[in-house]
């Protein structure tokens, strides 16, 4: 073929793929309102009056709010040891050195991270070995692991998700960490950045309130940990299932292992941390609760509770 024709041809062709890519992301943008929609609507139905989600405030997202950053630091923000490090940098407060940021990892890691750092627009360089963040930092990465949660949400199970979630309307207090649907079920997710030692039998008592607010087919309490859940997040449950109050089935409060680090509760509750890997472990919970108790709905464990 003369290289004119082919030249020809292969501008064709780009246009078709043009043509057709921009179809696919108005088809991937309806279905994402309808998706959004949906899931606004099952939160209003059940009486739950929304003021606030997707909060900006308090990310540490790149500044350059391009697809490819997002996409770039979305992929940086899977690896556990990535977490860390940015959990070390904001514990600074301030100007920091990469050595004094790798509690978890190597040196050369670090530099890694602090490179793709300042290539998003994150970090800048002082004298010497010093560094800083360019935006006032958050106080905590807590926020962040919830945009994190809502991400996986969406690009992984193809689920809309809104995070940071602030109801009118509900008994006892309205904030949700991240809320999504899938197949016309509603999930609800908490999310805790802090490591199991620190979580306590309150904020899993204030986590069942919320269950009672939001009335989910699907619950998830996720710890952003590799430890063991088992020695302290699994008995703190066990011990307010077995409180909530009557009537229960007997093993309604105990929980079952479905897999490192997972487990399940009676009717529809996953514990789960960050071992190996955070979509994987909910693809697990996802595959249990398709296979194995299949999508009944709440009321959890009935407690009778009273607003406090």
């Amino acid at each position: 073929m003369p290289v004119k024709s082919l030249g020809k041809s292969q501008n064709t062709l780009k246009t078709k793929i043009d043509a057709l890519t921009s179809r696919l992301e108005r088809i991937e943008a309806r279905q994402a309102a309808q998706g959004f929609s949906e899931l606004k609507g099952m939160l209003r139905r059940r009486g739950l009056d929304i003021f606030r989600f997707n909060p900006q405030g308090h990310l540490l997202l790149p500044s350059f709010r391009t697809e490819e950053a997002q996409a770039r630091f979305y992929d940086l923000f899977k690896k556990y040891s990535f977490r860390l490090f940015l959990r070390e940098v904001l514990s600074r407060g301030g100007p920091f050195r990469v050595a004094d940021v790798v509690r978890y990892s190597s040196l050369k890691t670090g530099r890694k991270y602090l490179r793709a750092l300042t290539e998003l627009g994150l970090v800048e360089r002082l004298a010497g070995e010093d560094c800083r963040l360019l935006e006032l930092p958050p106080v905590s990465l807590g926020p962040t692991l919830e945009w994190f949660m809502a991400e996986v949400f969406r690009k992984e199970f193809s689920c809309p998700a809104l995070y940071g979630l602030r109801c009118k309307g509900t008994r006892f207090g309205g904030d949700f960490d991240v809320v999504s649907a899938m197949e016309s079920r509603l999930i609800y997710m908490e999310v805790k950045s802090s490591p199991p030692k620190n979580i306590e039998g309150a904020e899993v008592h204030e986590f069942f309130a919320r269950l009672e607010d939001l009335q989910p087919h699907l619950a998830f309490f996720f710890v952003d940990t590799e430890l063991r859940l088992k020695d302290k997040i699994v008995p703190l449950f066990e011990a307010e299932g077995g409180a909530a109050g009557p009537p229960i089935p007997d093993d309604a409060g105990r929980a079952e292992k479905i897999g490192d680090e997972i487990f399940f509760l009676k009717p529809a509750l996953y514990l789960l941390g960050s071992k190996r890997s955070i979509a994987g472990n909910m693809e697990v919970c996802f595959r249990h609760f398709f296979t194995s108790s299949p999508g009944k709905a709440f009321p959890f464990w009935p407690s009778q509770r009273s607003a406090e």
